[in-house]
């Protein structure tokens, strides 16, 4: 650690290096106004006796104020600092120690402030504006671009955007991504200008671009005691997260799988065959449709995805949830290892904050055995990414489901020392959703944190229905999480576990109990509360918890509000909250807590074993209160049973031989603990096992007895628990077939199971499996609307008298379409034979086009003399009378003699139809057609970003021989310019067909009134897999509307490649520098029509992204005078142009020159107008706009730098 004296005129003085403990001290002695800020002491001097406003330097002065650090003598009051705010005297953030970053205006009286508790005023030196990363090169690879480094900048809030990014452009700082509504940038910068960035009086930080991202890889319900939340009976709870909003940020589409039927929006995600976020998904809100083993904890709860973005800036996120469709988000992947307070830490606190009932949920990560520089070696201090180091978020440990501790989870302390993880949950091994109605093994952290969020929307749910339907606040549900949570690891919180692992049973009771309340507090104030502790109370916890006001990044350490509790019981002793010891000792992380005064954490618990009865006064005081008022929640926790049975509970229904695990909570009990089971509600009782005090779970193998009556018994010395109600041990039914699938019904036959009285049949509706008929047989015949969809369907087998009934059978599925099923009358519209370039009509030179369709005899009859028709949209339809016999199984094409008529462009719905007097078949008699009518030609300049029409645009035509993967959407894309865009993508990572051409065909394009010169322009950004593995891309040009393509661009592996060498992981570009334009000369295809094919050839390679095509002249044209005055030249270039004028009467001439994002790069006034030479050689390959501005008119130029 370093120690800076701050003289006013900067100079730094390093000394001795101090030990860390000095920075976690828990006592976090003040004395001096010191203050710590990432891993340097800055002595702050007193001067506010002497100080005047031009003491400041120049690097401070923005407009008419002044930025800096401003020093009070005590935090001050709620009065003060409201007092400031009335004369519009900005602290914009605090910084630990009696510190604020400030922006005073010029006219300011120093008096005011020295009136005022004031003690220092001093610049913000730039270095102090880096990170220490940024402070101590080489960079990783990913933070460098070329010989530039790859930085987020974060500007002052009250300073605007545009200001700032057109300012770094006069600076030929490169913008990369800009974040609607955020005040970080994205930059491109020279290694040699950090300085002079950092001194900029907008500049209030500069870090790293965060570490790529990276999935956080490796039997929940019981374990984590969400089953009890959701039992799905009549008598039970039943919180599915019904009308709770949850988001998978994760690695694209999620399914399909009827487990997420009805309840998912995969319309802001894109990219398929990944696996992760289906595994997230369906741990977090599986409803187990298919397997009812599989259900997930939120299985009610409406699913919306988006791609991972690690700045939590995306479009995608950021809309839904300040839409509030999104109440609870999950992403489980890392960036970087035990990073401190960044920006996109402060991102998600401020999200937290901003919108009190949203809950970030995170992975821990899986980088146990890393030494992240904690100080401590490999096994502390290796939480993952930023994000996690977050105050107001979850970040969660993966145990496996006996509650041990997988040795991989990420371990605490975080950077500043805080408690994290948060809490535990099962991550390891589990069962989860797949692609296409699969299942798979899914494991790691990336497993446990959407358990948290899965239990988490399913208490949101809870609280709604006790509140009117409002949400909760999201500090009430962490709070609630971690004060309920049963005890792991060490006594108390600890770094492996944080404060257990969860709970959601107990923390639905506290809930439903109403234990809990909020209050606020100010600096200096001190409020009482009493909570009424019950006779019979075996434990009763005590949290206090606040939603933090957002840090200021590199802040050690992040705490702003600083709050105290103590807990007077009745018999007048003071009880003091848990601490921890976050010195980085290896020994020293590991003891347990105790307890004292917490000066880093935004949560404190009070512990009280076998407390007496009475009333215990809770004292919570606002000891650091820099940025009131400070609302606080308290929730308390009493235990009054020493041993709970929590599963099996109540109606479960168990298969004999299979394993199932006996969870049971125990609280303050010594002796080790006896398992039975009775299948005689209790009349009897057989020991299956004993085990050790300190387990609270067991694999029982289901005994072979069939019953309704079984129970659970757990004993410990005095105390027992029996499971609350009776539940079923039974057999499945086997081998559930559909036999006969008819226009209105369909059978089903299964084995019929030994003693079963009756059998419970589910299909799929809307949502959920549901019950459509019972059945004292073995076989059913059920009503069905429509044929044509797909049916999925399972049986519960039944004994009522005995009181027992089976679990679900995986649900079997019959694809759609008659089966085995005779019908005497019944003709099918089989297929519409035209194909979308039918309706291209301006190359068929007619507006006349010719419908033909084909027909079925499905029936057993002989048919003649029906009839069939076509219409278009809701237009009259044209009919016409089949008069030829039609045999039974015969198809025939027909081609209807009134051709149909379009004049003009446009989508159509084209219906064809089949109308059979005694047809017992409705579902088959119709067919539709999407298509885009073309009738004349797209004039030049075509220009298609995908925005807003997405991908592929009207009148385009994707090419997909083999109906597997091809060119698809996908959105939030880092574009050519930095920001998220829409582009044209093909997943060649996952798409393992060598050889395989997929293509997309943009409209006509009208050349014949082109210029001289026409080109195709389009930007593309791919990455090749190894020399082996690698794709090709081809554009064709067809004159003909399609019916023969040559061939104007071809380039394969690393020549197509836009980044260097070659990528192993799935690949999208994540900078504009990934990205490159390519220009393709048109000009033998002036005075022409022309279609443009892209055609990618698969080879089992790597993502493949196209963006932004146009088809323009290359110099544009302008309507004024100067047109025929000014040349530029040459056009493409690759390093200088020269800007020519044909004669030279121009007093002065202005030239600009601007890139695609309108950020001006040159500007020369000058009065020689001759010819200007104009160097270019240092901009990126892309489209530019050189604008002449002389005599009062202007011409703007495209320039294409290559």
């Amino acid at each position: 650690m370093k120690k800076f004296t701050f003289p006013f005129s900067i100079r730094r003085k390093e000394v001795l290096f101090l030990a860390m403990v000095l920075v976690f001290s828990i006592s976090y002695s003040q004395t001096n106004y010191a203050i710590q800020f990432q891993d340097e002491t800055i002595e702050i001097p007193e001067n506010i006796s002497t100080f005047e406003w031009n003491q400041l330097p120049e690097s401070s002065k923005l407009d008419a104020g002044y930025f800096g650090w401003v020093q009070f003598y005590e935090t001050p009051t709620q009065d003060v600092q409201d007092l400031f705010k009335t004369r519009n005297l900005q602290l914009l953030e605090y910084i630990p120690n009696k510190t604020y970053l400030f922006y005073f205006p010029e006219t300011t009286s120093v008096n005011f402030l020295r009136n005022n508790g004031v003690r220092s005023i001093v610049p913000v030196d730039g270095t102090y504006k880096l990170s220490s990363e940024l402070k101590n090169p080489p960079y990783a690879h990913w933070a460098t671009d070329g010989d530039n480094i790859l930085v987020t900048l974060q500007h002052h809030k009250n300073v605007n955007t545009q200001f700032v990014i057109d300012d770094l452009a006069n600076q030929q700082i490169s913008v990369r991504h800009q974040y609607k509504g955020s005040n970080n940038i994205d930059l491109s910068i020279p290694n040699n200008c950090l300085e002079t960035l950092s001194n900029l009086p907008y500049v209030k930080w500069v870090e790293l671009i965060v570490a790529p991202s990276v999935k956080d890889d490796t039997r929940g319900r019981s374990l984590h005691r969400s089953n009890g939340l959701d039992t799905q009976t009549s008598a039970g709870r039943n919180y599915t997260g019904s009308g709770i909003g949850v988001m998978v940020r994760d690695d694209g589409i999620v399914g399909p799988h009827i487990d997420f039927q009805g309840r998912i929006d995969n319309s802001t995600a894109s990219g398929s065959g990944q696996t992760h976020g289906d595994g997230v998904g369906g741990i977090m809100a599986g409803a187990g449709n298919l397997d009812p083993s599989m259900r997930g904890m939120a299985a009610g709860s409406d699913v919306y995805v988006v791609n991972y973005q690690a700045n939590f800036l995306d479009s995608q996120t950021v809309g839904l949830i300040t839409s509030g469709d999104v109440q609870v988000t999950n992403s489980s992947y890392s960036n970087g290892c035990n990073d401190g307070y960044t920006t996109i830490t402060q991102t998600v606190d401020t999200q937290t904050k901003d919108i009190p009932t949203l809950l970030h949920v995170f992975s821990a990560g899986n980088s146990n055995n890393s030494n992240c520089g904690y100080g401590a070696g490999n096994q502390w201090g290796n939480i993952t990414g930023g994000h996690k180091q977050g105050k107001n978020v979850i970040a969660t440990a993966n145990v496996f489901f006996d509650g041990s501790l997988v040795n991989s989870s990420s371990r605490g302390p975080a950077h500043d020392g805080r408690i994290k993880p948060d809490i535990a949950a099962n991550g390891q091994n589990q069962n989860s959703t797949n692609e296409n109605n699969t299942y798979q093994v899914f494991g790691g952290t990336s497993g446990a944190a959407p358990g948290i969020a899965g239990i988490s929307a399913q208490l949101y749910q809870a609280y709604g229905e006790l509140n009117g339907g409002d949400f909760p606040q999201s500090a009430l549900i962490k709070a609630t999480l971690m004060n309920t949570a049963n005890e792991a690891g060490n006594i108390g919180p600890d770094y492996k576990f944080g404060y257990g692992i969860v709970n959601g049973l107990r923390a639905a009771k506290l809930i439903e109990d109403g234990r809990y309340f909020s209050d606020d507090i100010s600096q200096g104030e001190t409020n009482g509360h009493t909570i009424n502790v019950p006779t019979g109370t075996t434990q009763v916890r005590i949290m206090v918890y606040w939603s933090d006001v957002p840090g200021s990044p590199g802040a050690n350490p992040a705490l702003v509000n600083d709050l105290d509790m103590m807990v007077t019981d009745p018999s007048s002793t003071n009880h003091l909250p848990w601490i921890l010891d976050p010195t980085p000792n290896a020994t020293t992380l590991d003891l347990p807590a105790t307890n004292g005064v917490d000066r880093l954490n935004n949560v404190e618990q009070v512990l009280i074993n076998n407390p007496a009865a009475g009333g215990y006064n809770l004292e919570v005081t606002g000891f650091n209160v820099p940025v009131g008022p400070q609302e606080y929640f308290v929730v308390y926790e009493l235990i009054s049973e020493n041993l709970v049975v929590t599963y099996p509970n109540a109606g479960e229904s168990f298969a004999p031989g299979e394993t199932e695990s006996i969870h049971w909570d125990a609280t303050n009990t010594t002796n080790d603990f006896l398992l039975e089971y009775s299948t005689d509600n209790g009349t009897s009782w057989n020991t299956i096992t004993t085990v050790a005090n300190d387990v609270t779970n067991y694999g029982w193998t289901v005994p072979t007895s069939i019953t309704g009556d079984a129970l659970i018994r757990v004993t410990s010395g005095a105390f027992s628990d029996t499971s609350d109600e009776t539940f079923s041990i039974a057999r499945l039914a086997t081998n559930v077939q559909v036999t006969q699938v008819c226009p209105d019904n369909a059978t089903f036959v299964w084995n019929a199971v030994t003693d079963a009285e009756s059998y419970d049949f589910y299909m799929l509706g809307t949502t959920y499996m549901d019950l459509v008929g019972t059945s004292t047989t073995p076989t059913i015949n059920v009503p069905i609307t429509d044929p044509s969809t797909p049916i999925w369907a399972a049986v519960v087998a039944k004994n009522d008298t005995e009181g027992w009934k089976s679990r679900r059978t995986i649900a079997i599925n019959h694809p759609g379409g008659l089966l085995n099923c005779s019908l005497a009358n019944d003709v099918s519209t089989v297929s519409i034979d035209n194909t979308p370039s039918d309706f291209a009509l301006v190359c068929a030179g007619s507006n006349d086009v010719v419908i033909s369709a084909s027909f079925r005899n499905s029936g057993m009859d002989p048919q003649s003399n029906f009839t069939v028709s076509y219409q278009l949209d809701s237009n009259p339809a044209v009919e016409e009378t089949y008069t030829a016999t039609l045999n039974p199984g015969q198809q025939v094409a027909y081609n209807f003699t009134t051709p149909l008529t379009i004049t003009t462009s446009g989508e159509y719905t084209l219906t064809v139809s089949v109308a059979l007097a005694g047809d017992e078949n409705a579902s088959n008699d119709t067919e539709t057609l999407d298509f885009y009518a073309v009738t004349e030609a797209t004039p030049m300049d075509l220009v298609e970003s995908f925005e807003p029409n997405g991908f592929p645009p009207p009148a385009w035509v994707i090419t997909n021989p083999d109906n597997v993967d091809t060119w698809e959407e996908s959105t939030g894309v880092i574009g050519r310019n930095g920001t998220p865009t829409t582009t044209a993508f093909v997943d060649n990572y996952n798409y393992n067909a060598a050889g395989e051409e997929d293509a997309f065909i943009t409209e006509i394009v009208d050349l014949t009134t082109s210029p001289t010169d026409a080109a195709l322009l389009f930007d593309l950004a791919k990455a090749q897999y190894s020399s082996s593995l690698f794709d090709g891309l081809r554009v064709e040009v067809s004159t003909d509307c399609g019916v023969t393509y040559t061939t104007v661009y071809e380039k394969t592996n690393l020549e197509l490649s836009t980044v260097s060498g070659y990528v192993t992981s799935n690949w999208s570009p994540s900078t504009s520098s990934d990205w490159r334009t390519e220009v393709i000369d048109l000009n033998a295809f002036i005075d022409d029509n022309v279609q443009i094919k892209f055609v990618n050839i698969n080879g089992y390679g790597n993502s493949t992204f196209i963006d932004n095509i146009n088809i323009t002249s290359i110099l544009g044209v302008s309507e004024n005078k100067l047109e025929d005055t000014v040349s530029v030249y040459p056009n493409p270039t690759s390093d200088t142009v020269f800007v020519t004028f044909k004669n030279n009467d121009f007093e002065a001439v202005s030239i600009t020159i601007t890139n695609s994002l309108g950020q001006q790069l040159q500007n020369i006034n000058t009065t020689n107008t001759d010819t200007m030479a104009l160097e270019v050689s240092g901009y990126a390959s892309g489209l530019y706009f050189v604008t002449i501005e002389a005599a009062g008119s202007s011409i703007t130029k495209k320039l294409l730098v290559k």
